[in-house]
């Protein structure tokens, strides 16, 4: 058998940082709105003779082997393949596999590659064993596991765009997380809206959260003040968005910025700084990083009209401006 199973990464709109249990239940109503896209993580798991396990990661060049899935608790803090190493020792394949894992996003690009490839694996190593697990558990599975990897609280918003794809509000309530998915109609009007580019710079999202995490329950009131204020600029921006308001959509992704901002100093690299002035001074409405910040992608709003021409000056300048669609399936697995 060959299990091949992808997942999508997302641009996300507004509301990060805040979906880190449970600062979120500070929050009356707290959300985050988010953009599956095309970028996807891909697994391919292929069941072969014996009892070895060969792990490649074409991303990081990397690759593993295991005698058999007995020695997977042999797991190594930091070890590079630790995610799948964990997420092995969850499912307890049995017999001899090559697993291959990719991505289409750039590493550290503030898209949810890794949430991603999390799904993408649990969704291989779920049907590898047998599809014991429904959609909502694997949600957990993945979220819970890269947790175990990172060894410090993480933001939930990425599993969903990764499991069902589209245009979405997840909603962050005192009984759990819920999912309110938004029309296609809708989420492609916004991507014509949206330019994405990579600053060539890998960015550590766990250092800049766990750091705002710190100062939030230390009781830093600028930490607070901003968290509040992401927040509220994500409300209006939900609504914004399912009334047509886009000037008013503007506005709201500005003001989640300018809170992002307040949250820690090292939010915006001079990369990033630089690419929003050349952004705005060709027609940008908004710009918004991806992510945690400290690197990887930023998000360009703009009017419809004028966004081919700024992707073409963007590009002159030798910004790379990533082509994303959006995507509307979420995770995809199958097997021959």
């Amino acid at each position: 058998m060959i299990v091949t199973a992808s997942a999508p990464t997302r641009i996300d709109l507004a509301g990060g940082t805040t979906d880190i249990w449970p600062m979120y239940l500070f929050y009356p109503n707290a959300r985050t709105v988010n953009l599956a896209i095309d970028l996807r993580a891909k697994a391919v798991i292929e069941q072969v003779g014996g009892n070895a396990i060969e792990i490649k990661s074409e991303d990081q060049g990397v690759s593993h082997r295991l005698p058999s899935i007995d020695f997977v608790d042999e797991i190594e803090n930091g070890h590079p393949l630790e995610l799948v190493l964990r997420l092995l020792a969850f499912f307890k394949p049995e017999g001899g596999l090559t697993i291959q894992t990719s991505c289409a996003s750039p590493a550290g690009a503030g898209l949810g590659g890794s949430s991603a490839l999390t799904v993408a694996l649990s969704g291989a190593l779920n049907a590898i064993t047998g599809g014991k697990f429904s959609r909502e558990e694997l949600l957990t599975v993945a979220k819970n596991v890269e947790t175990q990897v990172l060894k410090i609280p993480a933001g939930v918003q990425d599993y969903y765009p990764a499991m069902y794809g589209g245009l979405n509000t997840v909603l962050l309530e005192p009984i759990g997380e819920s999912l309110l998915r938004h029309s296609h109609i809708l989420a492609h009007q916004i991507e014509s809206r949206m330019i994405l580019v990579y600053s060539g710079q890998s960015r550590n999202s766990g250092i800049n959260n766990w750091s705002v995490m710190r100062r939030f329950f230390d009781g830093d009131e600028k930490v607070r003040a901003a968290m509040s204020g992401i927040q509220e600029a994500t409300k209006n921006l939900e609504l914004a968005l399912k009334t047509n308001r886009y000037e008013e959509a503007t506005n709201a992704i500005n003001r989640e910025m300018e809170n992002r901002e307040r949250l820690s100093e090292s939010i915006l690299t001079d990369e990033i700084k630089n690419l929003f002035t050349f952004a705005r001074e060709r027609g940008a409405k908004a710009a918004k990083i991806c992510g945690a910040g400290g690197g990887g992608c930023a998000m360009l709003w703009t009017n419809p009209s004028d966004k081919h021409t700024l992707i073409k000056a963007l590009r002159e300048k030798e910004f790379k401006v990533l082509d994303f669609h959006v995507d509307s399936d979420g995770l995809s697995v199958t097997t021959r």
